[in-house]
Parts: C-alpha cells; structure tokens; sequence
C-alpha cells in the first residue's frame, strides 16, 4: 500500500516503517553528493578566507550537475534558485538557468508507474 490518502499518523507510520530501506538509500545517495560539494566550500573558505570569484564557475557547475542527479525535486528548487539574482551571484544563475529547458526528460510513463504505486491505485482514481 502508498502513503494513507487521509491523515492517519499510525499509517503513516507503518507506511515509512516498510519504506526504511528506501529511505535510508535516498538519504545515503543525498549526502554522498552534499558532503563532498559543502567541503570543498570549507575547505576553500579555510584556505582563502573566503570563497574567491575565480572558483565560482566551478562550484556553480558542481551544483547543477548534483541538483540534476539529485532527481525532480532538486532541479525544481534549482530553477527556483536560478530567477534569483539577489541571492546568487550571476555565474550561479547562469548556470542553474540550465535546468529551465537542459535537463533531461523525465519519462511520463516510469513517473505515472510510480505515483500510482505511492497511491495505490490508477491516476484517473485520484484525479479527475
């Protein structure tokens, strides 16, 4: 069974508790790219005092590249990020601008499969 369609929190429960292995993979695979990214920024903040504008590019690509491995969710908050020029710098955002129209195709079919798995049942049950 998907995650309950009406609030339970003892289903909820149960529903996380068949899914751990799933989970822990999904959290594994998340700070297997994080981990690596965020220490080179302390190391080059350590090092130089601050991140210089030279490495900018370079982390810049480093962060595209994890956010689209990291899946939908992380290029979305990406292409949020990349309209946001008074929080990155320009080389930032032209890099994440990439993740509007260069990303990959995500298949309809393998996304229909698996949100009628999460739920349990055909989409046209759902939504309608």
């Amino acid at each position: 069974e998907g995650l309950p369609l009406v609030y339970d929190k003892d289903l909820i429960e149960q529903y996380w508790k068949r899914e751990r292995g799933a989970l822990n993979q999904r959290w594994s695979y998340f700070v297997g790219k994080a981990v690596p990214f965020f220490t080179r920024l302390v190391t080059l903040f350590i090092s130089e005092g601050e991140i210089n504008e030279r490495h900018i590019p370079s982390l810049s690509r480093q962060a595209r590249l994890d956010l689209q491995d990291l899946g939908p969710t992380f290029i979305k908050a990406g292409q949020m990020m990349s309209v946001r020029p008074d929080v990155l710098p320009q080389a930032t955002l032209d890099e994440l601008t990439k993740l509007q129209d260069g990303v990959v195709p995500f298949d309809t079919e393998i996304a229909v499969k698996q949100i009628e798995d999460e739920l349990g049942g055909p989409l046209g049950q759902f939504f309608t």
